[in-house]
């Protein structure tokens, strides 16, 4: 019995291109492993906590611990939004973080704005400038903890609103200058030029045609400086007492030596990241826009 040529060559190519085609899968099937896996690894704790968050006090300690919860309980929001064990509602604390990181993050893109317009379309100090506007954040806040209580105790603004919002204002302008001077350079100076020509002064042509054109970086640099100021913890421990105290300072409050209130944590924390996740919620299509017209050059 003679063999077909053909159908024998047909076998041998059929073994390689199989063999291929399971790499080709392999290959492609191993980043999304390992993005799922990242995925999982960053939100089963976040998973965790609105778990705790939501469960009756007795299920929080049970072994072994469930991952799917038997019955909910509103009991933890109650008693941190009351303050029914600490006697410290939690909305007073989110209320101050509140208008401490508006307040803040409002100034700080009022002079960011300026300082980068400057940097970016008058060349005012070059490059030399705004490196050195940048280098303000290089340090640690945790380094500079000393000298500045030190200083606001002198100047009496320990534990008040004016010194945090001055204190936040002043490290986020470096941020706001470094997104913002990217998406400067990048707008076309062509309109203000124009508006140059139609007898517009500098402030003028930087209000009413510069802005509106920078108003997508505005939003990603909004977004960035409230959630650095909402989530700072070193300088509001160290600089603020039960006057103006902010959420990060109120959280670790809820521990206690003679009550396990770890649902109450969970729900305090629960609470601290919604304004956060809607304001950037909020800014999600202003957000989405901004990261693009920062990437064309």
């Amino acid at each position: 019995m003679t063999r077909n040529p053909q159908t024998a060559n047909a076998v041998t190519r059929a073994v390689p291109r199989s063999g291929r085609a399971l790499r080709n899968r392999i290959r492609k099937a191993v980043p999304w492993a390992v993005i799922s896996a990242f995925l999982i690894f960053a939100l089963f704790p976040v998973y965790w906590i609105i778990l705790i968050a939501f469960r009756p006090r007795d299920d929080i300690f049970q072994f072994p611990a469930a991952l799917m919860p038997s019955n909910l309980s509103l009991d933890n929001i109650r008693y941190v939004w009351f303050g029914t064990q600490t006697n410290d509602p939690v909305i007073g604390f989110l209320g101050t973080s509140l208008v401490i990181s508006v307040t803040a993050s409002v100034i700080a893109l009022a002079f960011g704005v300026c300082c980068a317009y400057a940097l970016g379309r008058f060349r005012i100090g070059g490059k030399f400038l705004s490196m050195w506007i940048l280098s303000q954040r290089f340090l640690p806040p945790i380094a500079l903890v000393v000298p500045l209580y030190l200083m606001f105790r002198q100047l009496g603004l320990l534990d008040t609103y004016t010194g945090l919002i001055i204190l936040y204002a002043t490290f986020t302008i470096p941020i706001v200058v470094w997104l913002m001077l990217g998406y400067v350079e990048s707008a076309p100076p062509e309109l203000e030029e124009a508006a140059y020509v139609d007898g517009a002064g500098y402030w003028t042509a930087f209000v009413r045609v510069a802005l509106p054109v920078l108003k997508p970086g505005l939003s990603v640099a909004a977004v960035f400086t409230f959630i650095f100021i909402w989530n700072e913890y070193v300088l509001a421990y160290q600089l603020a007492g039960d006057d103006v105290a902010t959420i990060t300072v109120y959280l670790p409050r809820l521990r206690s030596a003679i009550a396990e209130l770890y649902g109450e944590i969970a729900a305090a924390s629960l609470l601290s990241v919604l304004p956060a996740i809607l304001f950037a919620g909020v800014m999600q299509r202003f957000l989405v826009r901004g990261l693009a017209f920062g990437g064309l050059k």
